[in-house]
């Protein structure tokens, strides 16, 4: 089974709901292609998530998932796209969609060195 493919074509819903999910203020960047999270926090610390990445901003990510992820959790994201690294960041809003969920991830701020 083809978790990506899956996944891709959920996203096609996601322009007919009625409210808008993306409540970013920063600019941001379609973006196609996969990640994992893993969890850092609760009941299910270290469980994976596949992920389908719709956009990016310098301060969150919006991606597609086939299982819930609950706002307040903690997660790692690693992405195949070359040239991004990994974030932390906090899941913000799960919506269902079509046979996934639509997750908001707020990321950490960088602390200077």
């Amino acid at each position: 089974m083809n978790t990506v493919g899956n996944l891709t074509e959920q996203t096609e819903d996601l322009n007919d709901a009625p409210l808008k999910f993306e409540r970013r203020r920063a600019e941001r960047w379609p973006m196609d292609g996969a990640a994992s999270a893993f969890r850092l926090t609760g009941d299910s610390f270290g469980l994976m998530h596949d992920l389908v990445v719709n956009d990016y901003s310098q301060g969150g990510v919006g991606v597609i998932s086939e299982s819930p992820i609950e706002p307040g959790t903690l997660i790692s994201i690693g992405f195949q796209q070359p040239g991004v690294v990994a974030r932390r960041g906090v899941v913000r809003r799960c919506q269902p969609c079509g046979k996934g969920y639509r997750v908001g991830v707020q990321f950490e701020l960088r602390q200077a060195a």
